[in-house]
């Protein structure tokens, strides 16, 4: 047990936490006079008042001196609130109790002052004393005023209560504002993401609904090529008919001979061209259909590889499909040139083909003689012409697929140097997002641990405080015993008995349940019975002078032979 702990049993332990207790009150005839001291806390005394009720009406109020001593007249019998306050600073209340018994002699006596502290309003105490804080009364024990040392205990403890609970309802409100933050946070991020979603799926439906449409308008383009090739096709086949058969119409006027062979030769021709013409044509269909294939597995490859995109990386998905679809214009673009360029040849190989005819009709009217030789000249010229021309068509194709695959493998690498990229810029950026949030862990770490060492730190000083506080109450109280016997057996021997009551280092002394001890000076005995119970100590003192006075105390208050002796005897 602690030196501190015996003293607060020595004593009896009674403390309010701002009010110094000391007192100072005359009794005159006419009423109580009391007389107190303001104290502000690291402030000035300036609008400082202290307000004197009774029964709730206000009697007077006055204001602070530049010591900020007060006085002020209380009648007996009656119960008063002292109220000392000041703007910005927590109001204190002090009740006064000036009843007192029939017998109670009002000559004048003088005892030390009380001392009132103001304190500043702070955001983790309480900001209002709802009741007093102090009583003070008539004392039977010591027949003069004194502190109610139970009430003060009470109040010191609901005043702790009210604290620990301001101080968990400023946690939890707190904590709940954090969560609410958080909370709030989350929720917006989660409506970002959302709307981010919303417009990306937006962006992607019209952009497909973009592509559905110029597909659409591409095929109905191409049929529309088609047809019109086709259409011009019988009409340069129903022309060169056409212009046959009136070749053959005046072939057959020279003589049925010739018709005849013409009309074979004719036949022959026809054939050839037909032949020739529907090899063209499969050449080209076939031609049309590989493009049309190359150009719809190109797209379906696009697709999902910008599907594939779109799930491992929406982010970039619409920067990916404006790419794409440039790639796609310019993909359209070059196949409208190239249709156009190969429109273009059709067209002269079309026109070369009826120069060829007409001249080749030319020179059978003119030399129908030669004109085997011509036609097996010009047949074996025409096919060697085909030749060289499949032949550069084949080589053209050749190079094409080429660097179509050489554009596919660069774009497929260009791809993959993007995704390790933005994986690594992905990792990067979780890596910071880690490394914040173990800074913003560590700081609430830290800030947490400030405020508990700032709470250790107020509760011992608060601790300081208190043990200060009930050391000056104890010499207070044995000043006050000394005083009340000096009147009946001398200042001298009362000096004596102060000095034999006052705290000592007991710990070790009083360690058997009970002790009993005897001290005996020149004209006083002292009696005293320790008891130490689960190490809670309790003193009992009988003081008997040589003149006849005795008294009885315990734990330095005055108690009734009657209390003494049924408690030490038990």
């Amino acid at each position: 047990m602690s030196k501190k702990q015996v003293v607060n049993y020595f004593i009896g332990g009674f403390l309010v936490l701002t009010l110094l207790f000391a007192f100072n009150t005359v009794k005159a005839q006419n009423g109580l006079t009391v007389s107190a001291r303001l104290i502000v806390k690291k402030g000035n005394l300036d609008g400082a008042k202290v307000t004197v009720t009774e029964k709730g009406n206000v009697l007077q109020t006055l204001t602070a001196g530049r010591r900020g001593i007060f006085e002020f007249m209380l009648g007996y019998d009656s119960e008063y609130i002292i109220i000392f306050e000041k703007p910005n600073y927590i109001t204190k209340k002090i009740l006064i109790d000036t009843h007192v018994p029939d017998n109670f002699k009002r000559e004048v006596e003088r005892v030390t002052g009380f001392d009132v502290v103001l304190e500043k309003q702070s955001e983790d105490a309480i900001k209002v004393y709802e009741n007093p804080v102090a009583k003070i009364m008539y004392a039977r024990d010591i027949r003069d005023f004194a502190y109610d040392t139970d009430y003060r205990l009470k109040v010191l403890k609901e005043i702790e209560e009210q604290n620990r609970k301001l101080a968990e309802e400023k946690k939890r409100k707190e904590i709940e504002e954090r969560e609410r933050k958080k909370e709030e946070e989350r929720q917006r991020l989660l409506a970002e993401a959302q709307r981010r979603k919303a417009e990306e799926e937006a962006k992607r439906k019209e952009a497909e609904e973009r592509q559905r449409i110029k597909e659409e308008q591409l095929k109905k383009e191409a049929e529309a090529r088609r047809l019109a090739e086709e259409k011009a096709r019988l009409e340069r086949q129903k022309k060169l008919e056409e212009q046959k058969r009136k070749a053959e119409e005046e072939a057959r006027k020279k003589a049925e001979e010739e018709a005849r062979r013409k009309e074979e030769l004719r036949k022959q021709e026809e054939e050839r061209l037909r032949k020739e013409q529907e090899r063209i044509r499969q050449e080209e269909e076939a031609k049309r259909k590989a493009a049309e294939e190359a150009k719809r597995k190109e797209e379906e490859r696009l697709r999902k590889e910008a599907e594939q995109r779109r799930l491992e990386e929406e982010k970039r998905k619409l920067e990916e499909q404006k790419r794409l679809e440039e790639e796609r214009k310019k993909a359209e673009e070059e196949a409208r040139k190239k249709a156009e360029e190969e429109a273009r040849r059709k067209e002269e190989l079309r026109k070369q083909e009826e120069e060829r005819l007409r001249k080749e009709q030319e020179r059978i009217r003119q030399e129908e003689e030669a004109k085997r030789k011509a036609e097996e000249e010009a047949r074996r010229l025409e096919e060697e012409r085909i030749r060289k021309e499949a032949e550069a068509q084949r080589l053209a194709e050749e190079a094409k697929r080429k660097a179509e695959e050489e554009a596919r493998l660069q774009e497929l690498e260009r791809l993959r140097k993007e995704a390790e990229a933005q994986r690594l810029a992905e990792e990067k950026r979780k890596e910071e997002l880690r490394r914040i949030e173990e800074e913003k862990a560590r700081q609430e770490a830290e800030r947490l641990k400030r405020e508990e060492q700032e709470r250790i730190k107020a509760e011992q000083e608060k601790k300081l405080l208190l043990e200060e506080q009930k050391k000056r109450d104890a010499q207070l109280r044995l000043k006050l015993v000394a005083e009340k016997m000096s009147a009946s057996i001398g200042k001298e021997d009362a000096d004596q008995v102060v000095t034999l009551l006052a705290p000592e280092d007991i710990a070790k002394r009083y360690t058997r349940e009970r002790t009993d001890e005897v001290i005996r000076l020149p004209r006083i005995i002292i009696t005293r019975t320790v008891f130490n119970r689960n190490n809670q100590i309790t003193f009992y003192t009988r003081i008997d002078h040589e003149y006849g006075q005795v008294y009885y105390l315990k734990d330095g208050y005055f108690i009734s032979k009657e209390q003494y002796l049924a408690e030490t005897q038990k």
